[in-house]
C-alpha cells in the first residue's frame, strides 16, 4: 500500500556510510552504487540470474551520450531550478542556465533525436521581490515550452509563490505545455478553479513511442506542512485511477515525480540531516513504486514505472540512476539544484520490453551560444524581454532595503547615522587606496567599473534593470541611501519626503554609487566624512584593519613578496582575530560559492583576500589608514551636484568648503 495516506514508518538516523560520503566510505559506496546502479541502467532495472557471474563495465567506460545508438525517444530530465534562468553567478566557470540548456537539446535534435522534458518542479524562486519571482516563473515555463516539455511538477516552491497566482501568470490557452501536474492536489480535479488554470493530475505524451504516462505525488510530511491552506486527495485512491488511466491509453513507459520534504528526527546537523532527509525520501518513493508494481500484477496493461525523480538537498547531480530496489524494475533519478545539469535517459525498446541508458549532463561554458548565433536561441530573446520588463515596471526601486549596521541610530534617536557618498569622496583623503580601487582605467577592469560590465553585456541585454544582479554591482543598493536610493535629510528616514526627488537627482546620485566602492565594505562613510577625526568611528568603518604588530609583518613582505615564513605569521595574526574571521561573512554576501567560484580555493582563500602575498587590500605603509587627512583636505561634506545635498551636516571650522563636483 502506497505510504502517503498511512502512518509514517519511525525515522530513519543516518549512518557514516554513504554513496557520497568523503574518503574510502565514499569511494566504497560509489561503486557498489555503479555496479548495481549502472547494470540495472542498460539492462531494463531487472536483476540478474547470477549477479557474480556478470562482466560490468567500470565507469571509465560508460560510453558518451554522443556515442549511444539512435534511442527510440530521449527524455531530459530536469528540476530544483529554484529560479536561476541562467548560469548560476559572474566568474567563470559557471554552470547552468536555460539559454545554454536549450542549446544543448538543439544539439541533439540536431542528432535527428526525438526529444521530450520532464521537470521535477520546484522551478519558481522564493524569495525576493514578488513580482520578480512571478516573472521569472513564466519567463521559465515559456522557455521550456520551446524546448519541448510537457509535464513539470508542482512542488514546495509552487505552492508558496502561491500556486494560483503562479498558474495566472503563465496561463496561456493557446500554450498548454509544460502542463504543471499534481496527483495530490484538489485542485488538479475537473470543475476546479486550478484545473481551468491548466493544473492536471498527470500527462499522457502521445506524440512518443512508446507512449509516456507522467504523474507527480506529494509525501504526507509536505502535506501536512500544507493542510491549512491546500485541500489534498486520497493519494492511494488517485494512484490508482491514473495507473489505470496510463493502461487504457497504452502508456509503456511511467514516471513519477515524487515531492518529500521529511520531518527527520531533530538534533541531526549537517551530514547527517541531509542523509536521513534522503532515506526517508528513498523509502517513500520504493513504497509508492511497490503500490504501482502491486497495481500492475493485477493489470498487466499498467505501464512499469520506469523512472522516478525525487528531490535532494544537494546542489550537485549524482552521475547515475540508481535502482528503486527489491525487484522493481524502475530508476530513481536526483538532478540537483539551479539547473547545472540535466539528466539525459535514452530509451531503447528490446526484447524484454524497454531498457534505459543514463548520463547527467552538465551546463557549463560548451554550451553556451556562440557568437553570431545570439539570434537562433529563442530563451535569450525571452529573457531581453524579461529584462525589459524590469525596467518597465522599475523593479529597482521594489527592492527592500534595510539599515547597515554602520546606520543604525542610538536608541531613541531618529534617521540614520550615516549614508554613502560615494568613493570619489573618500579618495580625497585616501589617495593611495583610491588608486588601488581605481585600478588599471584604460581597459575598465575594476572594480568602479562594476555597474558598466551590466551595462554593456549583449544577448541579454539589460542586465542593469534587474536588482538581484544590482544588489553586489553598486554601492549600498540593499541599504537606505545606496543606488537608486537618494536620501535628502537623514533625520527623516525611514519616512518618505513630502516631494520625492526628481528622476534626475536620483540619476545624479547614482553616477556617486555606481561600481562596487570603498562604502561597499567599509558602509557609508558620510559620518566619517563629516568629522575625520573622530578616532570612535574607525574600529566602526574599518573593523578589518592591519594592527601596528600586522604592519610590521606587512613590511617585511613588501620588501620579500611571498616570504611564507612572514605569510605564515601573519596567517596566525590572522586566525587569532574573531573579528578578522567574521570577514567572511560581509564578503559572502556578494562572494557567494555560487557568484564567485574562486572562492576557497587553494592560493585564493580569504587570508589572501585581506592580506595575501600581493597586498591587495590596502596594507601598505604609505596608505594613510585612518590618520588624519593629508594638509589642506577639506573633511566637510561635498553635495554631489544634487539641490539639496543628499545628507546636511556641518563643516569644521577653520575648513574651506570644497566645491560641488
Amino acid at each position: 500500500m502506497v505510504p502517503h495516506d498511512m502512518p509514517k514508518p519511525e525515522p530513519t538516523t543516518a549512518t557514516p556510510m554513504d554513496h557520497r560520503t568523503p574518503a574510502i566510505f565514499g569511494l566504497t559506496l560509489l561503486s557498489i552504487t555503479f555496479f548495481v546502479g549502472g547494470y540495472f541502467a542498460f539492462n531494463g532495472g531487472h536483476a540478474p540470474d547470477c549477479f557474480e557471474a556478470q562482466e560490468l563495465q567500470s565507469a571509465e567506460q560508460l560510453p558518451d551520450y554522443r556515442k549511444w545508438a539512435k534511442p527510440d525517444i530521449a527524455i531530459i530530465l530536469s528540476g530544483q531550478m529554484h529560479g536561476f534562468i541562467d548560469k548560476c553567478g559572474c566568474s567563470d566557470p559557471q554552470y547552468g542556465g536555460l539559454p545554454r540548456r536549450y542549446n544543448f537539446i538543439q544539439s541533439l535534435k540536431g542528432m535527428k533525436w526525438d526529444v521530450v522534458g520532464v521537470d521535477l518542479g520546484e522551478v519558481a524562486q522564493t524569495k525576493g521581490i514578488y513580482a520578480q519571482n512571478l516573472m521569472k516563473f513564466d519567463l521559465a515555463m515559456r522557455s521550456l515550452n520551446f524546448m519541448n516539455y510537457r509535464a513539470v511538477a508542482v512542488g514546495k516552491h509552487e505552492v508558496l509563490s502561491p500556486l494560483g497566482e503562479a498558474l495566472v501568470e503563465t496561463h496561456d490557452e493557446k500554450r498548454l505545455h509544460p502542463r504543471p501536474i499534481s496527483l495530490s492536489l484538489a485542485g488538479a480535479v475537473k470543475g476546479q478553479q486550478l484545473h481551468d488554470l491548466n493544473l492536471r493530475q498527470y500527462e499522457i505524451i502521445t506524440s512518443t513511442n512508446p507512449k509516456i504516462g507522467v504523474t507527480s505525488l506529494m509525501g504526507p510530511d509536505m502535506r501536512e506542512q500544507f493542510k491549512a491552506n491546500q485541500q489534498f486527495l486520497n493519494n492511494q485512491d488517485e494512484l490508482k485511477k491514473t495507473l489505470k488511466a496510463f493502461a487504457d491509453a497504452g502508456v509503456e513507459i511511467g514516471i513519477i515525480l515524487h515531492h518529500e520534504h521529511p520531518d527527520v528526527p531533530k538534533g541531526l546537523e549537517g551530514f547527517q540531516r541531509v542523509r536521513a532527509i534522503e532515506i526517508a525520501r528513498l523509502e517513500q518513493a520504493k513504497k509508492c513504486a511497490e503500490f504501482c508494481d502491486a497495481e500492475r500484477q493485477k493489470n498487466r496493461k499498467i505501464p512499469p514505472i520506469m523512472l522516478m525523480m525525487v528531490l535532494t538537498d544537494e546542489s550537485e547531480a549524482p552521475m547515475l540512476m540508481r535502482p528503486i530496489g527489491g525487484n522493481l524494475p524502475g530508476q530513481v533519478v536526483e538532478i540537483g539544484h539551479k539547473g547545472k545539469y540535466v539528466g539525459l535517459v535514452g530509451v531503447y525498446r528490446d526484447r524484454k520490453g524497454y531498457r534505459l541508458q543514463y548520463q547527467a549532463v552538465r551546463m557549463g561554458p560548451e554550451w553556451e551560444t556562440k557568437k553570431g548565433e545570439e539570434k537562433d536561441n529563442k530563451i535569450l530573446a525571452l529573457m531581453e524581454k524579461y529584462n525589459d520588463e524590469l525596467k518597465h515596471q522599475n523593479m529597482l526601486a521594489k527592492y527592500p532595503r534595510t539599515p547597515h549596521f554602520d546606520q543604525l541610530p542610538d536608541p531613541g534617536d531618529a534617521g540614520l547615522k550615516a549614508t554613502f557618498v560615494g568613493s570619489d569622496r573618500c579618495g580625497d583623503c585616501h589617495d593611495h587606496a583610491y588608486k588601488v580601487w581605481q585600478g588599471d582605467v584604460g581597459t575598465k577592469k575594476s572594480h568602479s567599473f562594476a555597474t558598466d560590465t551590466l551595462e554593456n553585456l549583449k544577448f541579454p541585454a539589460g542586465r542593469q534593470h534587474d536588482p538581484e544582479c544590482m544588489k553586489c554591482h553598486t554601492v549600498g543598493f540593499k541599504h537606505p541611501g545606496g543606488y537608486n536610493d537618494l536620501i535628502v535629510n537623514l533625520g527623516n528616514w525611514p519616512n518618505k519626503p513630502a516631494v520625492p526627488p526628481s528622476p534626475k537627482k536620483i540619476e545624479a546620485h547614482n553616477q556617486v554609487t555606481r561600481g562596487v566602492g570603498c562604502e561597499s565594505c567599509h558602509g557609508p562613510g558620510s559620518a566619517h566624512v563629516k568629522n575625520s577625526l573622530n578616532k570612535e568611528l574607525y574600529p566602526i568603518i574599518n573593523p578589518f584593519k592591519v594592527t601596528e604588530e600586522e604592519r610590521k609583518s606587512v613590511a617585511l613582505l613588501e620588501k620579500k613578496p611571498g616570504n611564507s615564513e612572514v605569510q605564515n605569521a601573519l596567517k596566525k595574526l590572522y586566525q587569532a582575530s574573531p573579528v578578522k574571521r567574521q570577514m567572511a561573512d560581509m564578503c559572502q554576501k556578494c562572494h557567494d560559492l555560487e557568484n564567485d567560484v574562486h572562492w576557497g580555493q587553494p592560493g585564493y582563500d580569504l587570508f589572501d583576500k585581506w592580506i595575501g602575498s600581493k597586498l591587495v587590500h590596502h596594507t601598505p605603509k604609505n596608505n594613510n589608514g585612518a590618520a588624519p587627512p593629508p594638509k589642506g583636505k577639506d573633511v566637510g561634506v561635498v553635495p554631489m551636484v544634487v539641490e539639496p545635498p543628499p545628507f546636511t551636516i556641518e563643516v569644521i571650522k577653520d575648513e574651506p568648503k570644497k566645491k560641488p563636483r
